[in-house]
């Protein structure tokens, strides 16, 4: 089972939104690895609100999506209240899908395997539902390049190592992913999409921390996380004093297309 993502569905879209251009940028190069066609049927596990799914479904591509969170959906649904679309969601769990075997042309997995614990068992199920010739598109997870939000998630896991929680991921890394494609024999394209970058603050970082938006922090004992976030104040204050203390986040979207790998 994944990480339902029930308690995000009111602020995802406000914390994890992508510029337009991005987004254009993003939804050009899946059509391009994905090699779509007006006949092309597109499937995502952990749809959530679409983010990377509705600029495809807008374009007019049947588009099926599954997530083990209904109000992430119901939040995707309203986006097309009253718009013509080929979009079928559906709430499974991705080690277990409900389709029969090479349904769809592409897969796509924007940062989700690291949430599953059996993500090789998801990465099984997503090669059955692919047709033989089909694509599977993998989101890296995100790289960050900045060196105070680094400090503060190196800070953050030694405090919570201190308490004797392991805050490492529930499931595969990029690492994981790619070398599974690679054994099982699939050809890899990958592509560096876009440059993100987002304007901060100190104040801002932590307060990511104190309403515990990331998934990564959900999974905190709720016996530990107060006195860990405690902690953590207390270090931030001393490293930097400024609250308001501007902080330039940047991240890269990197997408792997594999090809041959269901066949």
């Amino acid at each position: 089972m994944a990480i339902s993502f029930d308690r995000a569905a009111d602020f995802y879209d406000n914390t994890r939104t992508l510029a337009p251009e991005v987004s254009e940028r993003l939804t050009a190069e899946i059509l391009r690895l994905g090699q779509a066609t007006p006949d092309t049927t597109f499937f995502e596990p952990g749809i959530g609100t679409g983010r990377i799914a509705l600029p495809i479904v807008e374009r007019g591509y049947a588009y099926t999506g599954v997530d083990i969170s209904e109000a992430m959906m119901d939040k995707l649904r309203q986006k097309l209240e009253s718009k013509a679309h080929r979009l079928t969601l559906i709430n499974a769990d991705a080690t277990d899908l409900p389709f029969e075997a090479n349904a769809f042309d592409v897969a796509i997995a924007p940062h989700i395997l690291h949430l599953i614990a059996d993500w090789q068992k998801a990465m099984d199920e997503l090669r059955r539902v692919l047709k033989p010739a089909g694509v599977f598109i993998y989101f890296h997870h995100p790289t960050n390049k900045t060196a105070t939000r680094d400090a503060l998630g190196r800070q953050w896991r030694q405090i919570l190592a201190s308490y004797g929680y392991d805050s490492g991921f529930t499931g595969g890394v990029t690492e994981d992913v790619l070398g599974r494609l690679q054994e099982q024999g699939a050809t890899l394209e990958t592509a560096e999409v876009a440059e993100l970058s987002r304007e901060s603050t100190v104040d801002s970082l932590m307060g990511s921390y104190r309403d515990r938006v990331y998934s990564n922090m959900w999974r905190v004992p709720n016996n530990i996380y107060p006195q860990a976030l405690a902690d953590l104040e207390d270090w931030a204050s001393q490293e930097f004093p400024d609250p308001n203390q501007p902080v330039t986040s940047q991240d890269t979207i990197t997408l792997t297309a594999a090809y041959h790998w269901a066949s």
